[in-house]
């Protein structure tokens, strides 16, 4: 696998622009889906525009949050929108595009798509409300259906391995091992919502690592190993540092989750020090694809374009959002060895954690991904439009102040610079303005395309 696939109606579709692409369009084109059958493109968008109702939902009330409109509850009800509803969702989604692509097969019928995200869409929103509303019965009811949800997402990837003529090592093994840690997660989820006692250890401990690292975490560092060359228009250059990568981070993620629910601090420890090396070499692969072509072949030295020349802008925040990766690890490592093996994080280090590794990195990375999706689903319903042109000094500009304005915020947590931190969260929301506003936009336009779609599928079966 060298590359992600494009959002076009083929599901291994050639490089864009291409003779060879347009004939595999028109081929496909002229070739019946089969009764219940769908595009790929039709699969992405049900789930990009579904998870970016929640992404909007949770940051609604998180603006609500912070303006103080809302009790104690309203920061639980934000994450699970966020990162529940809204992240969870393109994982989903991203998921199941990725592998039917890369096993060169149909993706699963709309009935079992449509089956995924109203379940998944009814547990999301009974956890996010049982909490405020004191009700562990609604947050045992959601946690199952989420668990029913990754049940039918384990189902629809079997199918799709299934269907397909050829094998693809890696297309869904980061997915299965995903799935498999939110299942443990939600579990661990129910018994703390239920006021379970558990001496052990921290069963909130063990429900973070699972949930943040495990389930996002894993999916993310998975896709990224064909999404970035695809972004970057290059290649895996180190593919055989895949292996160790899926073995370290998901050990790292099991040490986590162990060492924090049976209070084993080596256990701990050993998990931080797994994560870290699982994104050393994760970096070293996307930092190969970054250069991969920045030298044109026989070119002479001093020749080839800048570092940041011909790079798009989803391509720059996602390569942002991995320095977050790095930094956040970094300071889990620092927090070990200054407060000890296993010590959990709190205060300054919990709050600095949590800015770096899920607003900037999870939140840049999905940022960086959701606008290159959303430009391509744009571009399969109009094949004429091209995508947009690399502008150097803006898309530099627009990756780069928000970066540092997340990383400002984490900072001033540290004991002493407290006055810096309005300043900096103001700073980020402006920064990060520009490219939220685009994204909803091609947010917009893709719900408007899949409903006419939909209408003129109706139609079609009406006739």
């Amino acid at each position: 696998m060298t590359g992600a696939p494009t959002a076009d109606d083929s599901n291994t579709p050639p490089a864009a622009g291409s003779q060879e692409a347009g004939a595999c369009r028109s081929r496909r084109r002229a070739q019946p889906l089969s009764p219940g059958g769908q595009r790929p493109a039709d699969l992405l968008t049900a789930f990009v525009v579904s998870g970016v109702a929640f992404l909007i939902a949770g940051g609604l009330v998180a603006a609500f949050n912070a303006a103080g409109l809302l009790d104690w509850w309203g920061r639980w009800l934000a994450l699970h929108l966020l990162a529940l509803g809204g992240v969870s969702q393109l994982v989903l989604g991203a998921a199941q595009f990725f592998s039917t692509a890369f096993l060169a097969t149909d993706p699963p019928t709309r009935m079992l798509v449509r089956a995924e995200l109203g379940v998944w869409a009814a547990g999301t929103v009974l956890v996010a409300f049982a909490v405020p509303l004191g009700e562990p019965a609604l947050s045992d009811a959601g946690a199952a259906l989420i668990v029913f949800g990754l049940g039918i997402f384990w189902y629809a990837l079997r199918g799709v391995e299934r269907r397909s003529l050829q094998t693809a090592r890696w297309a869904v093994r980061w997915y299965y091992a995903c799935a498999a840690m939110l299942t443990v997660g939600a579990l661990a989820g129910m018994l703390m919502a239920r006021g379970t006692a558990w001496s052990h250890g921290s069963l909130l401990g063990a429900h973070l690592a699972l949930n943040l690292a495990g389930w996002l975490g894993t999916a993310i560092v998975g896709t990224l190993h064909t999404f970035f060359p695809s972004l970057t228009q290059s290649r895996l250059v180190y593919e055989r540092l895949q292996g160790p990568t899926f073995f370290s981070w998901t050990g790292g993620v099991v040490g986590l989750a162990v060492g924090s629910a049976f209070s084993v601090d080596a256990l701990t420890a050993a998990g931080w020090l797994a994560l870290a090396a699982a994104a050393t070499m994760l970096c070293v692969n996307l930092v190969a694809s970054w250069r991969w072509n920045e030298l044109p072949p026989g070119a002479p030295p001093g020749s080839a374009p800048g570092f940041l020349t011909g790079k798009a802008l989803a391509a720059r925040l996602v390569a942002a959002g991995q320095t977050f990766l790095i930094a956040g690890l970094g300071t889990a490592l620092a927090m070990q060895i200054v407060e000890g093996p296993g010590a959990a994080p709190a205060g300054a280090w919990r709050a600095a954690l949590a800015v770096l590794l899920m607003g900037g990195w999870i939140g840049m990375t999905v940022t960086g991904s959701l606008l290159h999706l959303l430009t391509v689903l744009n571009r399969v319903r109009r094949l004429g439009a091209a995508m947009p042109k690399p502008k150097p000094g803006r898309d530099t500009a627009q990756a780069v102040l928000p970066a540092l304005a997340i990383a400002a915020v984490a900072i001033s947590y540290v004991p002493g610079l407290d006055g810096l931190h309005s300043p900096a969260a103001v700073a980020a929301l402006i920064f990060a303005a520009p490219v939220v506003g685009r994204i909803l936009l091609l947010a917009a336009r893709a719900a408007a395309m899949r409903l006419n779609a939909m209408r003129e599928a109706r139609r079609a079966v009406e006739a």
